[in-house]
């Protein structure tokens, strides 16, 4: 919105702002889910928050929940661009979690996050959750494939061969056949399989 960015949760009730201006809150006012933007764009309503740009050009937020100010980027083309792939993120909402690109699914940035140890599935997904994300789908895992060779933070996690088990992920997906199984992928080819959840395998967590 203008120079600034704004972030808004699923649900509306977390706000994001990145501005270098003051931000006005009020109380929300009940507004439909979906997308609306005035005419002159001075005002927009994503997923019932409401931002609008006040005549002297500072923020009005009204949000069910929280709202949540930092400090805008510089006005450079350095400072808008992405990080690269692989690179981890040294501050903000995905400190510590590494830049995985543009998922061309729904063209909106991916993280992952490694788990410190080996894990079942049932432990795996309930570590994934914990970092506020999820483990990666089949559709993603095929994506995580097309990132090796990228460098960054991605070089360790691709270097582990063949072998089985340190050589795959679990994926979120229950096997075709009997929920006691969950799919895997490994990641030297980004072959897919399933194998009993019981097994300890790496894991990589996903937020979007």
């Amino acid at each position: 919105m203008g120079g600034d960015r704004i972030e808004v949760s699923p649900d509306g009730k977390k706000v994001t702002a990145y501005t270098n201006d003051s931000v006005e809150t009020k109380a929300a006012v009940e507004r439909a889910a979906g997308i609306s933007i005035s005419a002159d764009f001075n005002t927009v309503v994503l997923n019932g928050a409401t931002i609008e740009r006040a005549a002297d050009g500072h923020l009005v937020i009204s949000a069910p929940g929280t709202v949540v100010t930092r400090p805008g980027p510089a006005n450079d083309s350095a400072a808008r661009s992405s990080p690269e792939i692989g690179a981890v993120e040294s501050c903000g909402e995905h400190k510590g979690e590494i830049y995985g690109g543009i998922l061309p699914s729904d063209n909106k940035p991916i993280w992952f996050s490694a788990a410190p140890k080996l894990m079942d599935h049932y432990a795996a997904a309930a570590w994934a959750q914990e970092q506020g994300g999820s483990l990666p789908t089949r559709t993603q895992g095929d994506y995580l494939t097309t990132l090796k060779g990228k460098g960054g933070a991605f070089t360790e996690i691709f270097n582990r061969g063949y072998s089985f088990p340190a050589g795959s992920v679990w994926l979120a997906e229950p096997g075709p056949s009997n929920r006691s199984f969950a799919w895997c992928q490994r990641l030297s080819d980004g072959d897919q399989d399933y194998y009993h959840r019981c097994y300890e395998l790496p894991v990589l967590s996903v937020r979007r």
